[in-house]
């Protein structure tokens, strides 16, 4: 029989790989766990941007991905060679992607899969330079420098600046107060207040609705699951409750009044166009936000896919 001192080592062995183990799980889990949200956002530098998220993995398990991107990407021979030579597509290896857009200059962070060695041979073959994990090659207009960097195994730093150095300008930084609530929903985009005064593409029948919001400070929206279809939603920063109150009669008059033109031309709202999710809109107020609802039935999807 072996002596008792003798005997406990083997406890103190799988304890000590237990330690083991449980070290390189919590490193693992401190080192590669998922950003949230809120997170993401203090990668970009601070100032006042267009932010645009994409849950590409929930948008993609929801079936309307083609519907919200465009199925004709895929269809681009310089798409399919990119495809060919990266090994990355969309539609199968992106996570998440968050836009950071102002004056010209575009950043993004993406999470997903990517073949790091792929993409460096890629750019070589463009003309373009990669010096360890930080890449550029020139963009479809010659004032324009696409830049990327690994920041981690499965996230990217991409860029498209006026130089090379897009991307290095795209880092982790300590978490700052923002500017509105980041919303929970796997799609939104915040509009600053000088970009929507300054808009002028939009669709047929959104002009009156983008046009009352050109006082507000900013506006955020998201589409979110709303049983079997979605519902866009709005929350809209105004520079006073006066202003606030101001809108949200605007808002609904609007909607009054496209709901009116459809009777008198013996119309009624489809669902699979904008006049269906217009005249569904419902708004309340709070303090000095305006915030709005409509519901984008899976019709309208089917109809922008295939538009």
């Amino acid at each position: 029989m072996l002596p008792s001192r003798l005997r406990r080592w083997p406890i103190v062995g799988l304890l000590a790989l237990l330690l083991l183990i449980a070290g390189t799980a919590i490193l693992w889990l401190t080192q590669y766990r998922q950003p949230a949200v809120r997170d993401l956002v203090s990668y970009f530098p601070t100032r006042e941007a267009t932010v645009l998220y994409l849950d590409v993995e929930a948008i993609r398990a929801s079936g309307i991905l083609d519907k919200l991107v465009g199925s004709t990407v895929g269809e681009d021979p310089e798409y399919r060679a990119f495809i060919a030579q990266t090994g990355f597509d969309y539609k199968r290896d992106l996570n998440r992607v968050m836009m950071n857009s102002a004056g010209g200059i575009h950043y993004f962070v993406l999470q997903g899969r990517f073949d790091w060695a792929k993409l460096k041979s890629w750019a070589a073959s463009q003309g373009g330079v990669c010096k360890e994990d930080y890449c550029h090659t020139k963009g479809s207009t010659p004032d324009r420098i696409i830049s990327w960097r690994k920041l981690r195994s499965d996230m990217m730093a991409l860029a498209s600046a006026r130089d090379e150095a897009g991307a290095r300008a795209i880092d982790r930084r300590a978490a700052e107060p923002v500017a509105f609530d980041v919303p929970g929903a796997p799609l939104w985009l915040h509009v600053p207040g000088e970009t929507m005064r300054s808009t002028t593409d939009l669709p047929a029948g959104t002009k009156m609705f983008a046009s009352a919001l050109k006082a507000a400070d900013r506006a955020v929206f998201s589409l979110l699951p709303d049983g079997k279809n979605f519902a866009l939603a709005a929350d809209v920063a105004c520079p006073g409750a006066e202003q606030a109150a101001v809108l949200k009669a605007q808002l609904e008059g609007l909607t009054n009044l496209l709901l009116g033109l459809l009777t008198r031309e013996r119309k009624t709202p489809s669902d699979s166009d904008l006049s269906g999710v217009l005249t569904s809109g419902k708004f309340d107020r709070a303090g000095t936000h305006v915030k709005g609802r409509w519901t984008v039935q899976r019709a309208f999807l089917d109809a922008l896919g295939g538009s």
